[in-house]
Parts: C-alpha cells; sequence; structure tokens
C-alpha cells in the first residue's frame, strides 16, 4: 500500500512539473502611438532661485512620428484573485531601491514603477532643499523635506489602483507619478512609444492602460482593430517562448484634448 502511495504520489508529481514547465513564459511587446494631430505643451517659462528659464512639460511627450511616452500598462486581476507567480528572475530586484532623481527642478522620471517590496529614493541634486508629498490613497503622504545634496528613502508597501502624484509643495510644477503594484508584471513606454515586459506567465491576461494626460485609455486600436473599455483594460495572450508583439497601440489625438 504504502508503496502504491508513493508511485501515485511520484507521478502526480510528474505531472504536475509536465504541467508547469508546460506552461511556459513569454514576452510582450509593442509600441503606443497617438494617431491624428496632437499639440503637446509648450516649456513653462517659470522662476526658479536664478534667472527665468523654460522648464520642459512631462506630462505629455510625444514624438516627431506620434511615440508617446509615459503610458503605463500592469497586469491585474478580479478582487480577490492572486497574481500569478512571478519568473524567478523577478525576485532579483525585489527589494531594489527605485531612485527619484530631484534635478533640475524636475522629478527625473516623471513615471516611476515601483513594487510593494521595493522602496523608493529621493534624491536631490539640485542647489535648494525640497519639500514633497505623495498623494495616493492606500499609502501615507511623504516623504516631506530633502535637504540639499540629501536623499530619503521610502516604502509604499500598498498597492494604488491608479499611479499616484508627487508633487512639490514649493515649485508647482514639479510632478510625477509612482505606479505602485505588487506584482512585477508592469511596463513604461519610453521616448520612441515602445516597452517590453518579459518572462510573463503563458495565458491570457488583462491589462490596464494609462495615461497622466488621460487617466484609464478607454479606447485604443490594437492590430487593426478597435477595442474600448472605460476603465483602460484589455486581454493581451501570451506564448510559451514567444514573443507577443502587439505592434502599433494607436490612441487617438482626441484622448489628449
Amino acid at each position: 500500500m504504502k508503496t502504491w502511495l508513493f508511485a501515485s504520489a511520484s507521478l502526480l508529481t510528474l505531472l504536475f512539473s509536465h504541467l508547469a514547465a508546460a506552461e511556459g513564459w513569454g514576452t510582450i511587446k509593442g509600441q503606443f502611438v497617438v494617431e491624428g494631430k496632437i499639440f503637446p505643451p509648450e516649456a513653462l517659462a517659470i522662476q526658479r532661485p536664478g534667472p527665468i528659464r523654460a522648464i520642459p512639460n512631462q506630462k505629455l511627450v510625444v514624438g516627431p512620428h506620434g511615440e508617446l511616452q509615459n503610458v503605463c500598462l500592469w497586469l491585474t486581476v478580479p478582487r480577490g484573485q492572486s497574481y500569478p507567480q512571478p519568473h524567478p528572475s523577478y525576485a532579483e530586484t525585489a527589494n531594489d531601491e527605485v531612485e527619484i532623481k530631484l534635478k533640475d527642478y524636475l522629478f527625473q522620471p516623471y513615471l516611476i514603477f515601483i513594487r510593494t517590496s521595493q522602496k523608493a529614493k529621493f534624491k536631490n541634486m539640485d542647489p535648494v532643499g525640497h519639500n514633497i508629498k505623495t498623494s495616493g490613497f492606500a499609502n501615507p503622504p511623504g516623504p516631506g523635506i530633502v535637504p540639499k545634496g540629501g536623499q530619503w528613502v521610502q516604502s509604499f508597501t500598498q498597492e494604488e489602483r491608479t499611479p499616484c502624484p508627487v508633487m512639490s509643495t514649493v515649485y508647482p510644477w514639479m510632478e510625477a507619478f509612482l505606479l505602485i503594484r505588487e506584482s512585477p508584471y508592469a511596463a513604461i513606454s519610453d521616448e520612441r512609444g515602445d516597452f517590453e515586459l518579459t518572462h510573463v506567465p503563458a495565458g491570457t491576461w488583462t491589462f490596464h492602460f494609462w495615461h497622466a494626460s488621460a487617466g484609464y485609455i478607454p479606447e485604443i486600436k490594437l492590430l487593426g482593430h478597435v477595442q474600448n473599455h472605460h476603465h483602460g483594460e484589455y486581454e493581451i495572450e501570451v506564448f510559451a517562448d514567444e514573443v507577443t508583439d502587439l505592434g502599433k497601440i494607436a490612441i487617438s489625438a482626441r484622448r489628449f484634448q
């Protein structure tokens, strides 16, 4: 009897290990572009300590061919369900400090992805101190004063439903957003509008699409088809050992007016 139970357990272990291996991991990539004519906001002429200078407006950054920077997407699951187990490679960065520079009277970068297991390090590289605060719903505000040449390290242990603002209480143009998620499956488009998300479990997953100038993106053109969802939720199918290339993901310019 014991021999049979041991053999059965071994077979089950072997079966489930084969199933896990068969599921595998894939990659998602794509490029966000604006479709139609768009007029990004002009640089801001502001009075900093010293002469008046032009500060780039980071909220809407569009390339010469419509490449849209700072679109973020993140994997979501129904309330009460657990996120998929992440690929082991994500353990290497699970406890990292994610650096946010206070430089040239701007937050750099403008949109930052941070996991709840990580910490944010606000590093002041300006010749003055900064007083900054976050405005999330699930995490306490902070960090407060970051002195000249100093830094502040802060944890955000709870997910925020949408990216939460970070702002200066002294310089009103200083603004950024923190995308705070438990799961590592999130990405932000770069200056070319490109993003890539690696080691995603095979299967069909729902992702939120969001941009600071539009909020949830309720309509996109994906693989030649228009898709709509008022909370910017879109399904993406991932195949083991393959790259799911979404190509150009077009967002109408009217969403940014």
